[in-house]
């Protein structure tokens, strides 16, 4: 089921917004950069959680994020990211000031989908195989399968990739990842730490400073104004993933 919000004057731009995924951040973004934008809205199958199919009459794959600009068709969150910031918000604050911050936004938008976002992804698979619809005598094996599946890998991992955040949030000292303002280093973090907080123990005792910087992201007014635009499709943004 798809929706489409045409409001206003458009300079070109589609986000193809698909609900609880990673869509999310780049309407966010686009809200950051206050530029003219079309938002079409897809939902996922309610019981198989899969992606509505016709996301792939945009792209082969039928993926969420796709921006379409123009006749030209751009995937991948990382990719749409630095698209934007250079094409629309080449005058903003999100441009990194020094070429060592754009040398460090460029690491975290591999970091987070290529080291991070795996980690939170076993953590989700995982917690399906825990909480299959099985009978009642095969959930203990449901359970301990799930159980090994975390202690071996992901859960551990998880962890190593947080308490390294929290310190290079701590380190850098300003409530962001790069600089002393917002980029696409938080722009595509914040997908997955959200998944942390209810997958990999991301709690505010135990990372501080990352669970603060959740917060402070979520209540920035472009955040809340994405919540409010995906809100009148009838579509939660809540990570339930």
């Amino acid at each position: 089921m798809t929706s489409t919000d045409d409001s206003g004057p458009s300079s070109g731009l589609v986000l193809h917004w698909l609900e609880n995924s990673r869509s999310h951040r780049i309407l966010w973004l686009l809200e950051e950069l206050q530029i003219p934008y079309s938002l079409k809205v897809y939902k996922r199958n309610p019981k198989t959680l899969l992606a509505d199919p016709a996301l792939r009459n945009v792209h082969p794959l039928g993926k969420s994020p796709v921006l379409t600009d123009g006749d030209k068709v751009i995937a991948e969150s990382g990719v749409i990211i630095e698209y934007l910031v250079r094409k629309y918000g080449a005058t903003s604050d999100l441009v990194p000031k020094t070429t060592e911050d754009e040398e460090v936004v460029k690491y975290y938008l591999h970091y987070s989908e290529a080291s991070l976002q795996p980690d939170m992804l076993l953590l989700l698979v995982s917690n399906n195989v825990r909480h299959a619809p099985v009978p009642f005598f095969i959930r203990p094996i449901a359970r301990k399968i799930a159980d090994s599946m975390d202690s071996a890998f992901a859960g551990p991992d998880a962890k190593l990739q947080l308490e390294y955040l929290e310190a290079s949030l701590k380190k850098n000292g300003t409530g962001y990842f790069v600089g002393d303002g917002l980029t696409g280093a938080d722009i595509i973090l914040i997908f997955p730490l959200q998944m942390a907080k209810s997958r990999a123990g991301l709690t505010t005792e135990a990372y501080p400073h990352l669970w603060k910087w959740v917060e402070d992201m979520q209540a920035r007014d472009a955040y809340i104004r994405a919540d409010k635009k995906a809100a009148e499709h009838g579509v939660s943004t809540a990570v339930r993933l």
